[in-house]
């Protein structure tokens, strides 16, 4: 009964010491950019499913224009486009693995029309293996994958707006 308290007591202190020296090397929860203006207006096709996600993220920091007017930084975002190709067959001739493609142009302005971020392109690329015999299951996986490269074109597109010199 003594040996496994002392077995407790030795793993509680081994815990924390870890989350006392996670904490001294400045290890830190990722949080929100902060963005370096006041108010930002999306412009984006209707549909973008990044767009409203960079709205959302934008707004919870109150930071969302919601006019073009009011906003001293204009964040443009077109030519979103998903693609799926063929990476490998089998040698019966079958699809076993694609590649999914994600990409956005990006470009920033201020309200004087002078260009803060160049036109840029943000490609992401994720490749999945395929069965026949599992293809609803293969087909919710290329939706989250598509879920998640938005997300981290997001991410991207955030982590650039922070670094915004206006």
């Amino acid at each position: 009964m003594r040996r496994n308290a002392i077995k407790t007591l030795l793993g509680l202190t081994a815990v924390a010491g870890l989350v006392a020296s996670l904490g001294g090397c400045g290890f830190q929860l990722r949080g929100q950019s902060l963005m370096p203006f006041t108010a930002a207006y999306v412009e984006a096709p209707e549909g973008s499913n990044v767009a409203t996600a960079l709205r959302r993220s934008l707004s919870s920091q109150q930071k969302l224009a919601q006019t073009l007017d009011t906003a001293p930084v204009r964040i443009r975002l077109d030519q979103e486009a998903y693609s799926k190709n063929i990476l490998a067959l089998s040698g019966g001739g079958k699809v076993r693995e694609y590649r999914l493609e994600y990409r956005v142009h990006l470009s920033v302005f201020n309200a004087a029309g002078k260009t803060l971020v160049e036109p840029t392109e943000i490609r992401l690329s994720n490749d999945f293996s395929f069965t026949d015999a599992q293809v609803l299951a293969k087909e919710a996986e290329e939706a989250s994958l598509n879920r998640s490269m938005e997300q981290d074109a997001l991410r991207q597109i955030l982590r650039r707006l922070s670094y915004l010199n206006i």
